[in-house]
C-alpha cells in the first residue's frame, strides 16, 4: 500500500453523523475510507470532464475549420460566377427586337433542359427539391 500522510478535517457534528451513516450504508470500514473513496471518485470525474471538454473543444475547432473552408469555397464560386456573367454579357450581343420573343422561348426551353440535367446529377434532398421547383410543384 502506498505511504499515506495524515490530514485532519474539521467538520460539523451533524455532517460527521451523516458521513458515518453513509459510510456504513455503503459498506466502508470507516469514515476515512469513505472520504478517500469520495475524493478518488471526484478526481476521476474531474479528469473525465476535462477529457470530455477537450473532445468538445476539438470538435468545435474541426467544425469551425470546415465552415471556413466552405465559406472560402462559396466565395470562390461566387467570384467565378460573377466573372462568367461579365464575360457572357460582354461577348454576347442581344438579339434583334423582331426575333426577341422567339429567342426567349427557345432560351426558356434550353434552360429547362439544362436544369433537368443538373437535377439528374444531384443527390438526395437537393435533387428532389430542384425537381419539385422545375415541375412547378405547389408544395415546394
Amino acid at each position: 500500500m502506498p505511504q499515506t500522510k495524515r490530514f485532519e478535517l474539521q467538520i460539523r457534528p451533524d455532517h460527521l453523523a451523516a458521513a458515518r451513516k453513509a459510510a456504513q450504508a455503503r459498506g466502508f470500514d470507516s469514515v476515512s475510507a469513505y472520504f478517500r473513496a469520495l475524493l478518488e471518485q471526484d478526481t476521476r470525474q474531474n479528469q473525465q470532464h476535462d477529457h470530455l471538454e477537450t473532445a468538445v473543444v476539438s470538435s468545435i475547432d474541426r467544425v469551425a475549420k470546415e465552415m471556413r473552408r466552405l465559406h472560402n469555397a462559396n466565395q470562390a464560386l461566387f467570384a467565378l460566377t460573377d466573372s462568367l456573367v461579365r464575360l457572357f454579357l460582354t461577348c454576347t450581343p442581344e438579339p434583334p427586337a423582331d426575333v426577341l420573343d422567339a429567342t426567349k422561348r427557345r432560351a426558356k426551353l434550353r434552360y429547362e433542359r439544362f436544369m433537368l440535367s443538373v437535377a439528374k446529377n444531384m443527390n438526395g434532398d437537393a435533387r428532389s427539391a430542384l425537381l419539385d421547383v422545375l415541375k412547378g410543384d405547389p408544395d415546394a
